[in-house]
């Protein structure tokens, strides 16, 4: 791959993406388990307890096929500059925050759909797919312990918010804030330029090449793994106990303990995407397919579940 130079910018740049990346993973733990909840309550409201739990995981189900489909085009339109993706899966996600934030303050009757197209683009778009030389960007350190125990007691606060009466639509829109802040230190950030020389359908057969069967078990099991922790655990809590309090204190303990077992090796509340900040290349793009379709395997495991024990 190519790669230009970018020209210095004063401060550090480093710090500028993290700060970037802090904000944005802030918005995604302060509903990291509330999220699916909502949207389960929302459906439960209008149909059975079983078939709002089938939509509610049809809907994640639709976000991940949304995603496999656009990568491989995400990733080509990403090389005329990585800030592009980050700037438009921060726009993404900021648009996905509102709209929720619409349909359940009751604004629009229907279009839960939308959702998970938007959370689809996002996770096409929205990675850090580089590491600009240590010359120019500086090591990219991971945050301070405090900073990360934080993001762990995120879910936490925002059960006690939602005991206190904060409607849920009011949560999305504040935590739309958040990314929103975020897009001030990223136009911070050197730009890079890189290649992606897979064509699109090129990308799928390359997913399924013998050759890259590794990569491809690896990611599944990561999002197999990852879906149990942001989608089946939160749903598995709200049928243990009603209370959003006690919801949000029982995902942070998670996310503590999910903290102490990764703290050698990645932020505890973390999007999965690209290698932790590596380059661009063509496997990362494998990778994120990969990731996606171990949470889509899971989730028709889980509507398979459902169906058999209704």
């Amino acid at each position: 791959m190519a790669f230009i130079a970018p020209t210095r910018l004063p401060g550090d740049p480093a710090s500028y993406l993290r700060t970037h990346r802090y904000l944005v993973r802030a918005a995604s733990a302060i509903l990291s388990v509330f999220l699916w909840i909502f949207i389960f309550q929302y459906f439960s409201a209008f149909t059975t307890v079983g078939r709002a739990l089938i939509q509610t995981l049809l809907l994640y189900a639709l976000a991940q096929t949304i995603a496999i489909l656009l990568i491989p085009f995400a990733m080509r339109r990403m090389r005329g500059g990585m800030r592009r993706g980050l700037v438009y899966g921060t726009l993404t996600l900021i648009a996905a925050l509102v709209y929720s934030g619409v349909l359940l303050g009751g604004l629009f009757p229907n279009g839960t759909a939308m959702i998970g197209i938007l959370l689809g683009a996002y996770g096409a778009l929205y990675r850090v797919p580089y590491t600009i030389e240590h010359a120019v960007m500086g090591s990219q350190e991971r945050s301070g312990l405090f900073g990360e125990m934080l993001l762990a007691a995120l879910p936490f606060l925002t059960g006690i918010a939602l005991t206190r009466g904060i409607p849920a639509h009011t949560v999305f829109f504040e935590s739309a804030l958040l990314p929103l802040l975020a897009l001030v230190p990223l136009f911070l950030v050197p730009n890079v330029h890189e290649t992606f020389s897979w064509g699109y359908r090129e990308t799928f057969g390359h997913l399924v090449a013998p050759e890259n069967r590794g990569v491809l078990l690896r990611s599944l099991w990561q999002g197999i793994s990852a879906a149990l922790l942001f989608l089946a655990w939160p749903l598995i809590l709200l049928f243990t106990t009603p209370s959003y309090l006690v919801l949000g204190a029982a995902f942070s303990a998670t996310l503590f303990t999910v903290f102490l077992f990764r703290a050698s090796t990645r932020p505890a509340v973390v999007e999965q995407h690209a290698d932790g900040g590596t380059y661009l290349d063509e496997y990362t793009s494998l990778k994120e397919m990969g990731l996606a379709l171990g949470r889509l395997v899971l989730c028709f495991a889980l509507v398979a579940l459902v169906l058999l024990f209704q």
